[in-house]
């Protein structure tokens, strides 16, 4: 559970007051400490080690998982690098005291490496954080943090029945997941029904299944739209094969006028 890994984030912001204080000595004797930005396999290493990478750039994302905590100096931040295995625990100092973010949003660092901070969490357990002093700090979302699109296939076709007009705008490929961005619009005179769950990936003669990713916060479509409503959303699903067949995509809906009839919504992803 997440309040186990959570650090005191009074004692963080007591910890960073110490540190501006010395800061000016800790120059002065540290003239010859490695300012150059740490590489992406070093990232890892920096998560164990961050005393071994002090004064060094880095350039992360983070998922804050506690609200941020804010004097007249700046603002104080405690997030994951790794969001999904709840891990990474990453603690952050912004010289804004006006920084515009909030528990659950998804921050892009860029920062210096200030030291390890060690603590304890609510149960006493020992907990340890690299403590970055920002520079600059940015939203983001989840696809461009923490999956980004391996491949991306521009398909941009439509498929109009009885004025149900479902659009196929691309499709992302992540290491792990597959995005399938689609635009509904209902142009229709009742209720149309969109069914996610019945939504089907087919590479080759293999079923790909439905993708869950419930740290993402995926925009989804509304299961019922009203008459004139256009709905813009993501349907997921697991990892396909690069190297693999091209894709078949298909979609279900209905309309609440039970003598319309609709097919599938069926649309092709060429790979190759």
């Amino acid at each position: 559970m997440k309040f186990k890994k959570l650090i005191t984030i009074s004692i963080f912001i007591f910890i960073i007051g110490l540190l501006g204080g010395c800061g000016s000595k800790d120059s002065s004797t540290n003239s010859k400490v490695d300012s150059k930005p740490i590489s992406k396999e070093e990232v890892e290493h920096m998560f164990s080690d961050p005393d071994k990478f002090k004064g060094r750039t880095v350039d992360i994302y983070v998922k804050i998982f506690v609200e941020p905590e804010k004097d007249d100096k700046g603002t104080y931040l405690q997030g994951y690098a790794d969001p999904k295995a709840s891990s990474k625990n990453t603690l952050i100092k912004v010289n804004d005291p006006k920084l515009d973010v909030k528990n659950e949003d998804i921050i892009h660092v860029v920062g210096k490496i200030e030291k390890k901070f060690e603590g304890e969490n609510s149960l006493g357990g020992k907990v340890a954080a690299p403590v970055i002093i920002a520079d600059k700090v940015e939203k983001a979302d989840y696809a461009k943090a923490f999956a980004p699109a391996l491949k991306t296939i521009e398909v941009n076709k439509e498929i109009n029945q009885n004025g149900y007009i479902l659009k196929l705008n691309k499709v992302e490929i992540a290491k792990d997941e597959t995005r399938a961005y689609v635009t509904i619009t209902n142009n229709t005179k009742n209720k149309i029904s969109f069914y996610t769950f019945n939504s089907k990936l087919v590479q080759g003669s293999k079923q790909i299944e439905e993708g869950e990713n419930y740290q993402a916060n995926y925009k989804q479509i509304k299961d019922e739209l009203m008459p004139g409503v256009k709905e813009d959303g993501i349907v997921l699903f697991k990892q396909v094969d690069l190297k693999g067949d091209d894709l078949k995509l298909h979609f279900e809906g209905a309309s609440e006028n039970y003598e319309l009839h609709f097919e599938p919504f069926t649309f092709e992803a060429k790979l190759k």
